[in-house]
């Protein structure tokens, strides 16, 4: 988790881009930018930072798994 993060509402987190989150304040970019990655790069989700949770996310993340990546 880095320390920019904080400084922001919402991260979109795409596994098979290793060390390429990116943290924005606009929830409707975030939801695009994880539509396109997962559709590039099998999975890609939005967590919300303060919460933690993962609000929207895009693809499966079993192909990850079973890689180890995840």
């Amino acid at each position: 988790m880095s320390k920019n993060q904080f400084n922001f509402k919402y991260t979109v987190e795409t596994p098979r881009l290793f060390n390429s989150e990116v943290y924005t304040d606009d929830l409707e970019k975030a939801k695009d930018l994880s539509f396109e990655f997962g559709c590039d790069y099998e999975y890609s989700c939005v967590r919300d930072n303060k919460t933690g949770e993962i609000i929207d996310e895009t693809g499966n993340i079993m192909g990850l798994v079973e890689e180890g990546i995840v």
